[in-house]
């Protein structure tokens, strides 16, 4: 059944653990990872990087898609739970759990245990992050970036977007709290414009694309996008008008980022058009995307993709996976780099995917064991901070509250 005949009727996603929503965490990680570790090929910036490195490009749009997930689920679950008792108490320690240990031993084990252990190999790559480190112990490395103009100053550029997430975690529950829901809709629809808007005047204005790309005001369609969302999907009326606007909003968008592409040159983050108006696109892809996995319909193959156990685990360790990945990627490719007679028999390309699966072979098993051994036993101190069992959501329903929204 195409999106354009579906059912006018909502989606209800209260009653169940969507495994589909931890494929496309998945697929975010995936992005990211392959963004990430392209960055590591000698042609991956240059005038002519190969069609799969173009590719590869757009990958960095998966931090996007987190931030489209997590606006999607953290405002159904505080929409779902404002009218209980401990409502902030309980939101913010579930939280604080889910994010803060894995994010501080990261810190710990970059700024303090890794320079001891190995001075000479971390000395010059982290000794910036070092000299900076405040911003990052505040959950606040994304203004140091935009401070800085972009990524190229200080290493651990990835934590920009982990500190946008947890400055929304902090706000949006007073957000939800304060607002009726048909207000709450309108102040998430006018921050998405808003966010659009500001960066079209200031980069009318000349300020820089690292600058734009970082500052939270200036990112936020992701987060109100998802909010938007989580939003009208609670209410019928609202889920036909979504149902019925899909197929246009994806191909405006996609028809938008080709114009993007042929602008700028290029799918970096960075393209003058891309920071102007490229992320409003980008998320309207993924809200689509997201709609499209919400719509339960028995054969349909995003459904069967998103729902796969490899995805459903890539969904599943995707914190850690984000935190480890490039520290592991700046250590295995330089080594590899150095076994030139491994690169005369296999040759650049061949040692550069060489590297990238072990790279991604390594994260892997380190984001399991953190799953398992870290991350698994402290989740489970999130039922001392349950909401009380109360009578089941509207006719609309709501959003799995069990499902975590951090990458």
């Amino acid at each position: 059944m195409s999106v354009a005949t579906a059912p006018a009727e909502s989606v209800d996603v209260s009653a169940h653990h969507y495994t589909q929503l931890d494929g496309l965490r998945g697929l975010a990680i995936l992005l990211v990872i392959v963004y990430h570790f392209s960055l590591e090929h000698a042609a991956f910036r240059g005038p002519a990087p190969g069609f799969f490195l173009q590719l590869a490009q757009a990958g960095w749009m998966g931090v996007d898609l987190f931030f489209v997930l997590s606006g999607f689920l953290i405002t159904g679950i505080l929409s779902g739970t404002r009218s209980k008792p401990h409502y902030f108490r309980n939101f913010l320690a579930r939280r604080f759990l889910r994010i803060w240990p894995l994010y501080y031993l990261s810190l710990l084990v970059l700024l303090v245990v890794a320079p001891l252990l190995l001075p000479q190999v971390w000395a010059g790559r982290l000794q910036g992050m070092q000299d900076q480190q405040a911003w990052f112990w505040l959950y606040a490395a994304n203004w140091l970036f935009a401070k800085e103009g972009g990524f190229s100053q200080t290493a651990g550029g990835y934590f920009w977007s982990l500190a946008v997430e947890e400055q929304f975690y902090v706000i949006w529950p007073f957000v939800v709290y304060a607002l009726s829901t048909r207000m709450l809709l309108r102040v998430s629809f006018g921050l998405l414009c808003c966010s659009l808007l500001l960066r079209v005047v200031l980069s009318a204005f000349g300020v820089g694309t690292g600058v734009l790309y970082n500052m939270t005001f200036t990112h936020l369609d992701g987060l109100a996008t998802g909010a938007c969302l989580s939003i009208c999907l609670r209410s019928p009326e609202l889920t036909a008008r979504v149902m019925r606007a899909l197929p246009w909003v994806a191909g405006v968008a996609l028809l938008g980022l080709v114009g993007v592409r042929l602008h700028d040159h290029h799918l970096f983050f960075w393209g003058r058009a891309m920071a102007a108006c490229g992320y409003t696109l980008i998320v309207a892809l993924f809200a689509a995307l997201l709609v499209l996995a919400l719509r339960d319909r028995d054969g349909q193959r995003l459904r069967r993709f998103l729902r796969s156990r490899f995805m459903s685990l890539c969904g599943t360790y995707s914190y850690a996976l984000y935190l480890v990945h490039v520290p592991v990627a700046s250590l295995v490719y330089p080594a590899l780099r150095k076994l030139h007679l491994l690169q005369d028999l296999l040759g650049y390309d061949a040692v550069f995917l060489l590297a990238g699966a072990v790279a991604f072979a390594i994260s892997w098993a380190l984001a399991a064991a953190s799953w398992f051994l870290i991350e698994s036993r402290i989740l489970a101190f999130k039922r001392y901070f349950a909401a009380p069992p109360g009578p089941p959501p509207g006719p609309a329903g709501g959003v799995p509250t069990q499902m975590s929204a951090a990458p």
